[in-house]
């Protein structure tokens, strides 16, 4: 089953692991806030409603930022860093699919 504090801790290493992102419990489920560096403004926020949004959201997240981290943001994004990216990723998905057996 899909809750939002075993999502929270499935994701726990990536957030602690990107200073852009954090999660916050609302009175309508958890936001994900992106902040832009050190400026006191996030550049965004999306609520999600669901366990199931907050995987989504995270998984792509993270997929954003292991693509950044493996091109450093000064070449464009190959073939091969899409597959080790995947690669990465399938754990992520294997949990999912067993939570939700």
């Amino acid at each position: 089953m899909l809750t939002f504090e075993n999502i929270l801790e499935l994701f726990q290493e990536y957030l602690l692991c990107d200073p852009e992102e954090e999660v916050l419990s609302c009175k309508r489920g958890y936001v994900r806030l992106t902040w832009n560096k050190d400026s006191r403004y996030c550049v965004d926020g999306i609520l999600c409603r669901t366990p199931e949004e907050l995987f989504d959201l995270l998984l792509t997240d993270y997929q954003d930022y292991e693509l950044l981290r493996r091109t450093k943001g000064r070449r464009e994004v190959t073939e091969a860093d899409e597959k080790a990216v995947e690669k990465l990723c399938q754990p992520y998905l294997d949990w999912r699919k067993e939570a939700l057996k």
